[in-house]
C-alpha cells in the first residue's frame, strides 16, 4: 500500500478570485541564504527547505495546554512518532513504523500494543512501553493533589485534553519491553481508540524520569506514587519548554525521522535527519521552521518554501512562484467567551451573540476563501458538527435560523448588567480577525457596546482569559490560533467539558459533560446524532461561544518544491514533511 504521506492530492478549489501562481525555481542564491540564516555552515549537499507556520511553537511537548495553543502538533509529528498520524482528512492513520494496536480476541474493552522492535529515541534508549504507560498517566486526567492555595484536588499534568485516556483502566507493561495490554474501564471501551497514542503524545518517559529522579516511571505510575508523579508531572509540564537560545539537547531525544538541532530567533527551529531512525530516511535531510513569526518577512527574503498560515491572515503576502491550496479546514472560528468574567451572566451573553453580525461576517470576511458550491461556504451554526457533515442539520438545528442577523434591542440589554466595552483577543497581527472584530464592533455599536481590538503579537489565548485581559478569544475550538481541528467531532465538544484543559472560558454544564463521556464510547451513528444535537441545543442556550464560520487556511509551497499535502487538522501542512523534496 502507498504510503498516504507520500501521495498527492489534487490541489482543493481555490479562491474565485485566485488562480494557482506559476511555478518558480528557488535559485542556488536563494538556498545558501536559508543555510546561512539557519547558522549551517555545511555546503549545499545538505538541501534545506523552510517551514512557516503562523503560531509560536513554545513546548515540545504538544500535550499540554500551552503545547495544543503552540505549533508543537504541526512541528513535531515527524519528530516524535506514535502508533498513528492524522492524515489529510484529519483521521488516524495507522503508523507500522512505531507500532501497532488492535482487539485481544475474545476479551472485551482489552487491546494488544506492539511496538517496533526496531524503535529507539535518538540518543539510543529503546522506546519501550513505560513511555505508553507515562503518555497515559499525563492524560488520565486521574492523578491529583491539593492546591497549595485553596486546598482543592487539582491535576497534577497540565494536560490540554483527557479524550479516550480518562476511559483506561490501566496498561500492563514489563518496564523496558515492546509489549502492553491496555484496559479500558469495563463498558468504557473508547470509540476512537485508533487515536490513542497517535504522534506528538509519545513523550520519552526515560528523560523525564532522570530528570526527575524517578527511576522507574511503570512503578510509580502503578503504585499511585503521589511524591514521584508530582516530580515527572511538572517535568512534563514545563521541562520541555522550547526558548530560542541555547538547548540541552539532551532533553529532546527524537523518535521520528528528524530531531531538533538548534532554536534561535535569527536561524529558526532547525529539524535534522535522525541517523538513528529505522524507517525510511527523510526526503530533505534539513527543515528550519519559522513559527509565528513575520510570514510576509520570512517569505519575502526567500527563507520559507512552504507555508500554512490562515487564509487572508497576512496583508501584502506575495506568493508569486508558489502553488497555493485553499484548505477547509476541521476547525471552526468562533468567540470563546470568559465565563467568569463579565460574561459569567448567560444573559449578558445571549444579549451581546444578538448584536454579532454572524452572516455578515461569513459572507464578507471569508467567503471569497472557498469554492461557490462548498457546503462549508457561509456562516456555521454548530460548534461541533460543520456545514455539509452528515446530520449537520438536524445537529444545529434552530440555530440555523437564530443569531444570524444583529437583533439591536435583544443587544442592547447587555448594558443593563454588564460593562459596557468588551475586549476581544487574538493573535496578532492578522488582518482577517482584524476584519472580524471590525464588522462586530460596528454592529455592537448601535446597541450602545464598545468593542475593542486587543490583539497583540505575544496573545496566549489562556492567559489572557485566567488574567481578565480579554472579555472573548477569537479562534478556532477552543480559541486555538493557529492548525486546528480533527475528523472525530467529540473531540470539539469534550473542549467544553468543566475538566478540559482547552475549556480556557471556564464553562461548566453537568450534562454537556455527561453528553461528553457517553460520546467517548457510542458507536451507533443515530445515536450520536441525537447527542450531539442535544449538545448543541445546550450550547446554543448557554452560548459557552458562538461559532462563526469554518475556518480557512491556506497552504503554499515554491514550485521547486514537491510532496506537499495540505492537511485539514491541527497536524497541519507538516504532517508529512518527511516527504518534502526540491524537485
Amino acid at each position: 500500500m502507498t504510503d498516504a504521506r507520500t501521495r498527492l492530492e489534487s490541489p482543493r478549489r481555490r479562491n474565485r478570485n485566485t488562480a494557482a501562481r506559476a511555478v518558480g525555481v528557488v535559485s542556488m542564491a536563494t538556498v545558501a541564504s536559508v543555510l546561512a540564516g539557519c547558522g549551517v555552515t555545511d555546503t549545499l549537499d545538505e538541501f534545506t527547505l523552510g517551514y512557516a507556520v503562523d503560531v509560536p511553537v513554545t513546548t515540545y511537548n504538544a500535550n499540554t495546554i500551552d503545547g495544543a495553543y503552540s505549533a508543537a502538533p504541526s512541528v513535531f509529528g515527524r519528530v516524535l512518532t506514535g502508533l498513528s498520524y492524522i492524515g489529510p482528512d484529519g483521521s488516524p492513520i495507522m503508523d507500522r513504523d512505531f507500532g501497532t494496536i488492535s482487539p485481544v480476541p475474545g476479551e472485551a474493552d482489552s487491546y494488544e500494543i506492539n511496538l517496533n522492535e526496531s524503535a529507539v529515541f535518538s540518543d539510543g534508549n529503546a522506546v519501550t512501553c513505560d513511555d505508553l504507560v507515562f503518555a497515559w498517566a499525563a492524560g488520565s486526567g486521574r492523578f491529583t493533589a491539593p492546591d497549595p492555595d485553596s486546598g482543592e484536588p487539582r491535576q497534577l499534568f497540565d494536560t490540554a485534553t483527557d479524550w479516550g485516556y480518562a476511559d483506561i483502566d490501566r496498561i500492563d507493561c514489563e518496564p523496558g519491553t515492546k509489549r502492553a495490554q491496555l484496559q479500558f474501564r469495563e463498558g468504557r471501551s473508547f470509540t476512537d481508540w485508533e487515536s490513542l497514542f497517535s504522534a506528538t503524545t509519545v513523550m520519552p518517559s526515560h528523560v523525564a524520569g532522570r530528570e526527575a529522579n524517578v527511576p522507574d516511571v511503570v512503578a510509580a505510575v502503578n503504585e499511585g506514587d503521589i511524591d514521584a508523579l508530582s516530580r515527572l508531572a511538572d517535568f512534563w509540564n514545563t521541562g520541555w519548554t522550547l526558548t530560542p537560545g541555547d538547548l540541552d539537547l539532551d532533553l529532546f531525544p527524537s523518535s521520528g525521522p528528524y530531531k531538533i538541532d538548534s532554536f534561535t530567533d535569527e536561524g529558526g527551529l532547525l529539524l535534522v535527519k535522525n541517523d538513528s531512525w529505522w524507517g525510511d530516511p527523510p526526503r530533505t535531510p534539513r527543515i528550519v521552521v519559522w513559527p509565528g513569526m513575520d510570514t510576509r518577512d520570512i517569505v519575502a527574503r526567500g527563507e520559507a518554501q512552504v507555508i500554512d498560515v490562515g487564509a487572508g491572515s497576512v496583508a501584502g503576502l506575495d506568493l508569486a512562484g508558489y502553488t497555493e491550496h485553499q484548505v477547509e479546514s476541521l476547525n471552526t472560528e468562533q468567540l470563546v467567551f470568559n465565563n467568569t468574567g463579565v460574561f459569567d451572566d448567560v444573559e449578558a451573553r445571549r444579549a451581546f451573540t444578538a448584536c454579532v453580525p454572524r452572516l455578515r461576517v461569513a459572507d464578507d470576511v471569508v467567503s471569497d476563501y472557498f469554492a461557490d458550491d462548498s457546503p462549508r461556504r457561509g456562516v456555521a451554526s454548530s460548534r461541533t458538527t460543520q456545514p455539509g457533515s452528515s446530520g449537520y442539520s438536524f445537529i444545529a438545528g434552530p440555530a440555523q435560523e437564530n443569531y444570524l442577523q444583529p437583533d439591536i434591542e435583544a443587544a442592547s440589554r447587555f448594558t443593563e448588567s454588564a460593562d459596557m466595552r468588551v475586549r476581544i483577543g487574538y493573535l496578532g497581527s492578522d488582518k482577517r480577525r482584524e476584519e472580524t472584530v471590525s464588522f462586530i464592533a460596528r454592529a455592537c455599536k448601535d446597541a450602545g457596546i464598545v468593542v475593542q481590538n486587543v490583539s497583540s503579537r505575544d496573545f496566549d489565548p489562556r492567559r489572557a482569559l485566567a488574567n481578565d485581559d480579554v472579555d472573548i478569544v477569537l479562534g478556532g475550538i477552543g480559541g486555538v490560533q493557529g492548525p486546528g481541528g480533527l475528523a472525530s467531532e467529540g473531540t470539539n465538544l469534550v473542549t467544553l467539558h468543566s475538566r478540559n484543559g482547552l475549556n480556557i472560558g471556564a464553562f461548566s454544564n453537568g450534562r454537556i459533560d455527561g453528553l461528553v463521556a457517553e460520546l467517548a464510547v457510542i458507536s451507533n451513528a443515530d445515536a450520536r446524532l441525537e447527542r450531539f444535537a442535544e449538545a448543541e441545543a445546550i450550547l446554543w442556550n448557554e452560548v459557552p461561544t458562538v461559532p462563526l464560520f469554518v475556518q480557512p487556511r491556506l497552504t503554499a509551497h515554491s514550485g521547486a518544491v514537491v510532496g506537499v499535502v495540505p492537511n485539514n487538522s491541527r497536524a497541519g501542512a507538516g504532517w508529512n514533511m518527511d516527504k518534502w523534496v526540491r524537485d
